[in-house]
């Protein structure tokens, strides 16, 4: 089994008002089988005492402030996480389908520390949010906005899970977008979403997108404008969904897909900038954001290109460039041909240059933009007879990291859980009772806060979601009926072990009659055991 939480992100928002000051620092998530906590509260003080919860999960800031907090109570030092990364859901697939847990979800800050005037550290401890369960005589529990109880459950005979499908990505940024299902009710079915990105900077170079989920289906705007507060983000829970968006902010080469397509040359292209020349282009530098394939022709059949010294003289160069992210060759560039040969060869640079924007040509040297430069060098790792310097018709690639910009998005298909009645007709054969044989007590049974042992309890899993469950003794008497009508996702039926007639039933063999119209039967039989 598994249970999906996931809660919204007001505790990162909110001003401490006795630090006067923004002090969230993550989450923590803990689970127990008894509403008071008792199993998890593990960690001890100095002297023995149990003070902190072990959570089952953390997750924090990726900010520098990480480890145990120097400030201790009695001893123990609260964990401030390892910068790990903020999240807003979690998986727990750690679970027993039957057995009730209780969640609780607790944000924490980052404590007060100051240094006196002798030196010493000194301050406040890190304190949580509260995570409350109130228990009323009759055993009834009441949750607060921090907590739940959740009792996994399998689902129903013939139940198809929603899906994702059809996911379309428009454009060449090399970030990710992954979606999870967080809420299978919420899902609807054959709805078609957009997410849209918006980026304003000129290169996109360190920027934080905006992006916007649409449902084309309901032309209804479901987040809009949201920016991107770091390099990976947790969308907000829409239509049963959330979104991790991954976006490479940075414009950079990426070393390991940059490399010679084609030919045998062992030297080396520095690709990035030319230090040789940072002075002459001072200001003028941009990392571009686009994929290049440089090609060596043969003399006097490359490009038109422009000396370092006046952008208005065009040269003759054997190398042609092409734009590959936006299509485009006769890309132009700055050829320094240091020994005057019309030939890109070792101690020469290129500089591909675009105007003041993404895909401006140049126009006049007042808006120009310096982007990648290439040097051919040896490389010196190699003995000097084995060099072998690059050839006409080798082609050598330049790939980039890109954010996203304006105009990409990512388009994508729900489709709703749903039901397959042949499916559940073969699933009739998955149907079972657990525990089988009951031994006097399950795991999932809660400790009576009254007078006796508390309500006894099995189940049967895998049930349809519509279905009749009858209970006979071995010499076929009617012991209970149990009507099962649920969601598809829900094929779990519990039994008190309490006959039709209200008393508590005795230990032996019984067995049990599954009618589902319109799918089938099931019959099979459990023990009990007192």
């Amino acid at each position: 089994g598994k249970v999906t939480l996931y809660w919204d992100d007001r505790a990162e928002k909110t001003f401490d008002a006795f630090y006067q000051r923004y002090n969230f620092e993550g989450y923590r998530i803990y689970r127990s089988t008894e509403a008071n906590f008792i199993e998890s509260k593990t960690i001890t003080d100095a002297y023995g005492k149990a003070t902190f919860r072990k959570p089952l999960v953390q997750f924090d800031l990726i900010d520098g402030i990480k480890g145990l907090h120097p400030i201790d109570v009695n001893g123990a030092l609260f964990n401030l996480g390892d910068d790990s990364g903020l999240k807003h859901s979690f998986i727990d697939s750690t679970v027993q389908n039957g057995q009730t847990y209780y969640y609780a979800v607790s944000a924490y800050d980052k404590g007060y520390i100051v240094t006196n005037i002798v030196g010493s550290t000194e301050g406040i401890p890190p304190s949580e949010t509260a995570t409350i369960f109130r228990t009323d005589v009759n055993g009834n529990i009441t949750v607060d906005v921090n907590t739940a109880v959740v009792t996994p459950r399998a689902p129903a005979a013939g139940f198809i899970a929603p899906e994702i499908s059809e996911l379309f990505v428009s454009g060449p940024a090399t970030g990710s977008v992954s979606i999870d299902i967080l809420d299978q009710d919420s899902v609807k079915n054959f709805h078609t979403y957009r997410l849209e990105f918006k980026n304003d900077e000129p290169f996109n170079n360190g920027s934080k997108p905006f992006y916007s989920l649409i449902d084309y289906t309901d032309k209804d705007t479901l987040l809009n404008n949201i920016q991107l507060s770091g390099l990976e983000e947790q969308t907000k829970v829409t239509d049963g969904f959330s979104m991790y968006i991954k976006n490479d902010s940075l414009v950079q080469v990426d070393n390991d897909k940059t490399k010679w397509l084609s030919g045998s040359s062992n030297f080396i292209m520095s690709v990035g900038f030319d230090s040789r020349y940072s002075a002459a282009y001072q200001g003028k530098r941009v990392d571009y954001p686009a994929d290049f394939k440089i090609t060596l022709t043969e003399p006097g059949q490359g490009q038109i290109s422009y000396p370092a010294t006046s952008f208005s003289q065009p040269i003759q160069s054997n190398v042609l460039v092409e734009n590959l992210t936006e299509n485009k060759d006769s890309i132009q560039f700055i050829f320094r041909d240091e020994n005057k040969n019309e030939i890109f060869d070792e101690g020469d640079a290129i500089f591909i240059v675009y105007g003041d924007s993404v895909g401006k040509p140049v126009v006049n040297r007042s808006d120009i933009r310096i982007t990648w430069s290439l040097s051919i060098i040896r490389d010196t790792t190699i003995a000097e007879e084995l060099q072998k310097a690059p050839e006409f018709g080798d082609v050598f690639k330049i790939v980039t990291k890109k954010p996203y910009r304006t105009g990409e998005y990512i388009e994508f298909v729900t489709k709703s859980q749903g039901f397959d009645k042949s499916k559940a007709n073969s699933d009739l054969d998955n149907i079972i009772v657990v525990p089988n044989p009951y031994s006097g007590a399950a795991s999932w049974e809660r400790t009576s806060s009254s007078v006796g042992r508390g309500e006894r309890k099995i189940q049967f899993m895998n049930l349809p979601n519509k279905c009749t469950i009858r209970i006979y003794s071995l010499n076929g008497k009617l012991v209970q009926t149990l009507n099962h009508n649920t969601t598809f996702s829900d094929g779990q039926e519990a039994w008190n072990l309490i006959s039709k007639d209200g008393m508590d039933i005795a230990y032996g063999v019984y067995v049990f009659h599954i009618d589902a119209p319109g799918i089938g039967e099931k019959i099979g039989r459990f023990a009990i055991i007192k």
